[in-house]
């Protein structure tokens, strides 16, 4: 019975874990500011073990307060596998070559076809002569919710503009983020072609669609002064 009451005790083990430094945690050491100038990736294996993994900037490093909350590897399902994709994402440094960009501003957005939460169908056909947003996201990035609240004040102001999150998840599992955030845009779900549109520099990734069906502004993890520049772009294309 002792022994039954302990498992009952044990933590649940997270949907996401985190690595930072290569060191994994049950969720993320790091304070909000920090992880607003961090890149995030998306590591998963083919049996369903995640982590979401965090390369910190030139100068920043973990507190001793953190290394504190470190997972001993082996006590996270394929532990190994998933430090072994953390190592081989790991952004080039700037002078490193440059990785190819997966978008490029001047491009015509990429052609798709993808569900919103409530069952619309959504294409290109419906961005024409409109200007868009899109916002992808995932439910473990923690600076991806925690610009939410901020993007949702935007659509009250600009209803001309067409407003879509996206994230390669279910319905289920993002309305609950959706809903405490208060995100209202138009909740594109299960769209797995965009997320290949993130490449290795993380997320969240937002891109401004012109009238014309051209891409006029991409902006890859979030800060004010991104925002405060995205905002501004969608206000001089309207």
């Amino acid at each position: 019975m002792a022994r039954c009451a302990a498992q009952r005790r044990r933590p649940a083990r997270p949907a996401f874990y985190v690595v930072v430094e290569g060191r994994f945690f049950a969720k993320t050491p790091l304070d909000k500011e920090t992880a607003a100038v961090s890149q995030l990736v998306l590591l998963a294996t083919a049996n369903g073990s995640r982590a979401v993994a965090i390369y910190l900037p030139d100068g920043v490093a973990l507190s001793e307060e953190a290394l504190r909350q470190e997972l001993p590897i082996d006590e996270v399902p394929e532990g190994a596998l998933l430090l072994k994709q953390y190592r081989d994402r790991r952004p080039k440094r700037p002078d490193a070559e440059a990785a190819v960009p997966r978008l490029a501003v001047g491009d015509p957005f990429p052609a798709f076809e993808a569900s919103d939460i409530d069952g619309r169908r959504w294409t290109n056909d419906d961005l024409k002569e409109k200007v868009a947003i899109f916002n992808l996201w995932f439910t473990g990035c923690g600076p991806c919710r925690a610009e939410m609240p901020e993007l949702a004040t935007w659509k009250a102001e600009m209803p001309d503009v067409l407003f879509f999150s996206s994230t390669y998840e279910t319905a289920e599992e993002a309305r609950p983020v959706l809903r405490a955030q208060g995100f209202d845009w138009t909740a594109l779900v299960e769209n797995r072609p965009f997320a290949d549109l993130v490449g290795s520099g993380g997320y969240p990734l937002t891109i401004i669609v012109e009238r014309t069906g051209r891409i006029a502004m991409i902006e890859q993890g979030t800060s004010p002064a991104q925002r405060s520049a995205l905002k501004a772009k969608l206000r001089s294309l309207r």
